[in-house]
Parts: structure tokens; C-alpha cells; sequence
């Protein structure tokens, strides 16, 4: 066989110069351009470390393949060759996922040259897409990320190691309508039969400029240790890490350079490159980068759950990735024994006599966790799941005690919780910080204060009322007015200073004393109905396309349903879900007017259940079509309530801890009077999980209910990639109690 010089296409070896552009032809393969009589090589692709690749076309079928051979100069004399290919021929094949470039057969020109028949594919190589963008912003770093972590992980289940991920062995199909189904790896497990290629691949990258195998070992690559899935983690973590700086956290100028750099210098900051990226991304991004496999980001799953973690600014996240978010399992010791646990206020057990519970299945996010016992104050602290196991010691203190917990710092070890060890008990380390650390479990953001968020700076001094004191103040009272009358004194407040001592100044929040004894009346607008445009081509994936959508005439509530309303349904009907923010049973004083959170679809069920029975109408959750024709006034289409443009006195966003305003806390509404629909809290809607029609990405599978909430929370942001506006769109499971979570109701006209 032939190939032009120039063109590269393939002929037989009569065709002495090229007919397409005159050039003369060279010899290449022995025998004519076609193989095992049926695959027709027509052009040469490129030659990589290990083999040339050709465009083919099968003979009978008339399909498009790519077709790589194996020859042996380029390998290194391996005379095992043919023997090793195959094995990892049938490996590679055994890999069937939509992110994998598939194997579809194999075969041996003259005895002793391999080939492989693989998936052909049209585009570019992520290298290629490097090269001429330079930096990628975090979310399409995430998106390319997802897509290619789902391919390895196929391959990871089946005990498959890639051994060579690098930019050029990930190609990006120019005929997929999403990045989803675009991404395609290349080489599956083909690394481990190469010979010699290391250096052959750092010569081509110093010749060629490509970036080569040794930019991208992990540093047991370098030694004789078998490398295992977290050794392509680490690979992973070097394309992520070029993505988001523009070049690899190591380079130099030779083999034995590089690999110094690899086995010992740590990573440098993105600061270090010049690269302005977020803490926690960078976190994410240097965990895939630890030196030891073991303190490495355990699997691929793990690792884009924790990048989406780090870019989206709050626990829900959309369904199009096709990824599911972990569970974690926590471990709790309680002081006293047989505690009773509440996780987001639910009772979800009792620690036993050695203070011990277990609790699997916990779902990602922030969770409110309440210990109680007879006799002692609530301990209260907000948990972060993520996946990972977590372990917890709670102290209860007496009644009067007081439970200070500083709050955490960044970098270093905190005396926050303590995880027991034997007769040890050591502080939590947080290894988002300290990545250096090989802790097992994870410092959590513990806050004090019972309405779940984050209040003020905990008080750190200590109560003047030591023993010494308390004991002088009871010999006095002994000898001046008896222990009744100092009793009686202290009861009625008439000794400033005795009360207790708090760390916070919501540690005791006070429940609401005097609930209104009178009926909340339903203030709703009256929305006509008419036709507009839903979503918007400019926006987040799950918002596209714009599309046309008829609403008919319905009410709205005017404002989030509060806290003052959703008592009374409590007091009336005896509900026992009660809200994680609320004490004693009621609502915190002066909080009567803010929305209700910390609800899920069944309690909004039962609220609205009631509250139709009272007004005599049926009450339901707004649709995200009725939900977003009020958001945009209309067919007006605005992309807030008040105009096209964000006007931060409309809404409560860029909050820098979860707590909502009162209702109507905002003068900007809608044409119709209908306030908050930004910001706040989200809003629940009664719409499932979907893609809007003409939307060619995916949806995963739910095996749970799920539907869409809408407006976003008050720490949710005014710009940047998750931006609220009246299109955003994320779903949250039904059951979900979250301190970002409220509703309002609507009925039909």
C-alpha cells in the first residue's frame, strides 16, 4: 500500500503519484490498502505513540471506521505483542458506554502486525480545543468533566485502568447535539501494552508541541506500582487542572524533571499561575492531585460531585447531567447516652448506651442536626453531606450550660467536633483545607443558634458565674433572705445577671408567645391568562429553547406563604412535621413574617388540604408555566418581575448567610401585585422534572418523586453562571426539607 504525501489518502501500489494532487506517492504497509478483505483504508488520521490510524470503510456495509495499527517499531521489540494486544483488545471492547470510542473488532496483518477496528468519529481533540480556547470556565470545564468521568467510571466498574488519559485521547464529536453525547475516549486500556513510549511520546510533544504522556502520570505511574482507577483520577485532575489555567501544574525540560515534580512538588496555587478561581473549586481541583492514592479523590463519581459542590452555589442540582448525587452515612456519639437524633427535625433514632448511632443513606446537603435528652439543652449544628462518611460527638450541656463552638477557621485544625478513637479523641480535620492530611472524615461548618443559619460571631468569653461565685451568691442569699426568697427573687428576674450565659445570640431563640389568635387571610392576585415565552436561548441548558406556552386565568399568592400562617394550620390540625427553624413548636419571635421553610411537598399537601377546607376553594401549588408567566408579567416575557434588567433593591439575593426577609420585604412586583417571586426562598411548583420540547439533552432516571422549585434563596446570586432570574430552573426531591425551601399556593379562576 501507498499514501500521498500530501493528502494522506491510501492506494495500491501500482499508483506511483497521487491523482488528486499530483504528489508523489510513498510505500507504507505491505499488501493492498485493505484488510482481512473487507475494510478499505482510504486516509491516514494522524500516528500516535503506538500505532497509525487510518479512515476505513467496510466493504458490504458501507460504515465509517477508524482503524488503528500496531506497528511494531513503534511499540518497541515486543515479541509478546500480538498476544498482549489481543487481551486488551477484548477488554477494550467489553466497555460499552456512549463516552467510550467502541470496539468493534480486531484482527493481524502478516502474522504480526495488530489491528483494531474501532467507533470512527468526526471532530476535534480536547488538545485541539485547549489550544485554540486556552482557559475554560469552570462550568464548561464541569460539563466536559461530567461527560468524561462518565465514560472512565464505565471502565472503572469493570476493573478497566485507561493508564493515558491525556487531551489527545479525548476527542469531541462535532455531530452530537450536547457535550453529554459529544465527549468520546480513545485508547481504553491500550496503555498497558505500550513499550517505550514514554519516551517516545515526551519527543513528540518537545517537537510537535503536543502534550505528551508524562505531563499527565500520576506519580506511582513513575515507579513499579500497578497503577488502579485513582492513578486516571489523578490524570483527570491535570486536564481539569489545565482547563481552568491555561497549561499543566508541571512541566520541565526533561523526562527526569518532570518526574521530580510529579513524585514531590506540590501542585502550584491557582494564584501561583495567575488564575482567578474560586477556593472551593481549587479544593476539589488539588484533591484529584494528592500524592498518595489513599488521600486522592477516591472515584470519578466523587470527583465531579465535589466540582459540582464547588461551582454551584447551592444543594440542588439540575437533572440533565445525568448524574445522581451521593449518600453519606454519619456516625453520631452522643453525651449523654440514649440521646434522641433529629436530622432536619425528623426523628431518625437513639443513640445507644455507649452513645453511638449509625445512620446510612443521608442525602447531600446541608442538614440541621438536633440531639435532645431530658434534663439537658438541645445541641444544635448545621452538617455538611457530601458523600463521604461523617462523624459526629455532641456534648450536651445541662440546663443553664451553654454550648460554644468557635466558629471554623480555614487551613488549619479546629476544636469544632472530635472524633473518638479508642481513648483518643482528636480534633476533625477539614480536608477541603488541609488536603495534605490523610484525616478520614471531615470538619463540618458548625453554627450555633437555633434557627439553623449562620448568626453572628459566637461569644467566646466565660460566664462570670464560676463555682467560687455561685457559691458566695448562695451563702448570702443562705444568710440574708433563705433559699425561698432568693429562689423567688431569681424566678421573678429580680436579680440582673443570673440568667444564662449564651455563645450566640440566638443560641435560645425565643418562641413566638402570642400567635395570633385571628385568621390569616389569603391576599392573592388575580392573574389573567394569555400567552407567552417560556424560557430562553441564553440561558442555562435546562432553560433552552424559547417556546410559546397558553396559560389560562389563575390566583397567586401575593407573597410566600409565612411563618404566622403555617402555625395556624399547625395549631388547628396538630401537624407534627414541623418546620427545622421554629422552637418550642412555634415560630421564632419576630420571624412570624417571613416565609416558612424547611417544608416538603407532603406538608404543602396538608397546608394547602387545610387551608382550602377553611376559604372554601381549592388551593394547589402553582405549575412552573403559571409560576413563570407571573415571574415575566405576561407575555411582556421580562426576564425579572419589575424589567429586563436586575435591580438589587427587587430582591433578596447575595445574602452571605440563608436568611430570608419578612414577606413582601421587596417593592419591586410583578404587574400584578405579586411580590418575592425572586429571591427569598425558592418556591416549590407542582411540574416534574422535564426538558423543555426541542431540548436534545438527557434526562436521568428517578426513582423518587422530584419536582421543579423556582426564584431562588437569599444567598443564591444576581450574576455570573447561576444568575437567578425568572427562567431559572432546578428540581429538588419532594421530600426535601431545606432552610432554602418555601412555597405559595395558587387556584384556578
Amino acid at each position: 500500500m501507498k499514501e500521498c504525501q500530501l493528502c494522506k489518502n491510501c492506494f495500491t501500489d501500482e499508483v506511483a503519484t497521487c491523482p488528486n494532487d499530483g504528489m508523489p506517492t510513498v510505500h507504507t504497509l505491505s499488501g493492498p490498502p485493505v484488510l482481512e478483505g473487507k475494510y478499505h483504508l482510504e486516509l491516514r488520521l494522524g500516528q500516535g505513540g503506538m500505532g497509525v490510524v487510518y479512515k476505513a470503510r467496510h466493504a458490504y456495509l458501507k460504515t465509517l471506521h477508524a482503524i488503528k495499527i500496531i506497528l511494531p517499531d513503534l511499540v518497541g521489540n515486543d515479541p509478546q505483542l500480538v498476544t498482549r494486544f489481543r487481551q486488551e483488545a477484548l477488554a477494550a471492547a467489553a466497555i460499552r458506554h456512549q463516552n467510550v470510542v467502541g470496539v468493534s473488532d480486531y484482527g493481524v496483518i502478516s502474522g504480526s502486525i495488530p489491528f483494531l477496528v474501532m467507533e470512527y468519529v468526526e471532530g476535534e481533540s480536547l488538545h485541539d480545543l485547549l489550544a485554540r480556547e486556552k482557559i475554560l470556565s469552570p462550568e464548561r470545564g464541569l460539563e466536559l468533566m461530567r461527560a468524561i468521568c462518565a465514560g472512565v467510571g464505565a471502565a472503572h466498574h469493570q476493573g478497566i485502568v485507561h493508564r493515558d488519559l491525556k487531551p489527545l485521547n479525548i476527542m469531541i464529536c462535532s455531530d452530537k447535539p450536547n457535550m453529554s453525547q459529544a465527549v468520546k475516549i480513545l485508547d481504553f486500556g491500550l496503555a498497558k501494552i505500550k513499550s517505550g513510549e514514554l519516551l517516545g511520546s515526551f519527543i513528540q510533544a518537545q517537537t510537535t508541541g503536543l502534550m505528551g504522556s508524562p505531563y499527565y502520570m500520576a506519580p506511582e505511574q513513575w515507579s513499579d506500582d500497578e497503577p488502579d482507577s485513582r492513578s486516571d483520577i489523578y490524570s483527570l485532575g491535570v486536564m481539569l487542572f489545565q482547563m481552568l489555567t491555561g497549561d499543566v501544574p508541571f512541566k520541565g525540560s526533561s523526562i527526569p524533571a518532570i518526574m521530580k515534580k510529579h513524585i514531590s512538588d506540590p501542585p502550584p496555587s491557582f494564584a501561583d499561575v495567575g488564575a482567578r478561581i474560586s477556593p472551593e473549586i481549587e479544593r476539589a481541583v488539588m484533591h484529584t492531585l494528592q500524592k498518595q492514592p489513599e488521600q486522592r479523590t477516591s472515584t470519578v463519581e466523587v470527583m465531579v460531585d465535589e466540582l459540582e459542590q464547588a461551582i454551584s452555589p447551592f444543594g440542588i442540582h439540575t437533572t440533565s447531567s445525568g448524574t445522581t448525587l451521593p449518600v453519606s452515612s454519619l456516625r453520631v456519639k452522643t453525651n449523654p447516652p440514649s440521646s434522641k437524633v433529629y436530622v432536619d427535625n425528623v426523628a431518625v433514632g437513639q443513640s445507644r448506651d455507649d452513645g453511638w448511632l449509625m445512620l446510612e443513606g443521608i442525602q447531600s446537603g446541608n442538614h440541621l442536626l438536633r440531639i435532645s435528652h431530658p434534663g439537658f439543652d438541645d445541641w444544635l449544628g448545621d452538617v455538611i453531606c457530601d458523600g463521604q462518611p461523617q462523624q459526629v460527638l455532641a456534648d450536651l450541656r445541662t440546663f443553664g450550660g451553654a454550648n460554644v463552638i468557635p466558629k471554623p477557621g480555614v487551613g488549619n485544625v479546629q476544636p469544632l467536633a472530635h472524633q473518638v478513637e479508642g481513648d483518643v479523641t482528636r480534633p476533625f480535620v477539614d480536608t477541603r483545607d488541609s488536603l495534605g492530611l490523610p484525616e478520614k472524615t471531615m470538619q463540618q461548618q458548625w453554627q450555633t443558634g437555633g434557627s439553623g443559619f449562620i448568626t453572628s460571631e459566637p461569644d467566646r468569653r466565660r460566664s462570670f458565674l464560676s463555682p467560687l461565685v455561685l457559691t458566695v451568691v448562695g451563702l448570702i442569699g443562705l444568710f440574708t433572705l433563705g433559699v425561698l426568697g432568693i429562689g423567688g427573687a431569681f424566678m421573678l428576674g429580680f436579680i440582673p445577671g443570673m440568667q444564662k450565659p449564651r455563645s450566640n445570640t440566638q443560641v435560645t431563640p425565643t418562641p413566638m408567645t402570642s400567635p395570633s389568635s385571628t385568621t390569616t387571610k389569603a391576599d392573592m392576585a388575580s392573574i389573567p391568562g394569555g400567552t407567552f415565552t417560556m424560557g430562553r436561548n441564553d440561558g442555562r441548558e435546562n432553560e433552552k429553547p424559547e417556546h410559546s406556552v397558553d396559560v389560562k386565568p389563575f390566583m397567586m399568592d401575593k407573597t410566600e406563604v409565612t411563618n404566622a400562617e403555617y402555625y395556624e394550620f399547625v395549631k388547628e390540625t396538630g401537624y407534627k412535621d414541623l418546620p427545622a427553624h421554629w422552637v418550642n413548636g412555634a415560630p421564632i419571635q419576630k420571624q412570624e413574617m417571613m416565609p416558612v421553610r424547611f417544608v416538603n411537598v407532603d406538608d404543602i399537601k396538608a397546608f394547602a388540604s387545610w387551608r382550602s377546607k377553611r376559604d372554601g376553594v381549592t388551593y394547589r401549588l402553582p405549575t412552573e408555566e403559571e409560576w413563570e408567566f407571573a415571574a415575566r408579567n405576561g407575555s411582556k416575557s421580562t426576564l425579572y418581575p419589575w424589567a429586563d434588567k436586575f435591580d438589587p433593591k427587587c430582591a433578596v439575593l447575595d445574602e452571605s448567610s440563608n436568611d430570608p426577609k419578612p414577606a413582601a420585604s421587596k417593592s419591586c412586583a410583578d404587574d400584578w401585585g405579586v411580590q418575592d417571586l425572586i429571591g427569598n426562598v425558592f418556591e416549590w411548583t407542582s411540574s416534574p422534572p422535564s426538558l423543555y420540547q426541542g431540548n436534545k439533552g438527557q434526562m436521568k432516571t428517578l426513582t423518587e418523586p422530584w419536582f421543579m422549585v423556582r426564584g431562588g434563596s437569599a444567598f443564591q446570586k444576581s450574576s455570573g453562571p447561576y444568575a437567578i432570574t425568572s427562567t431559572f430552573r432546578v428540581e429538588a426531591q419532594a421530600n426535601k426539607r431545606s432552610a432554602e425551601l418555601g412555597f405559595r399556593l395558587v387556584r384556578s379562576q
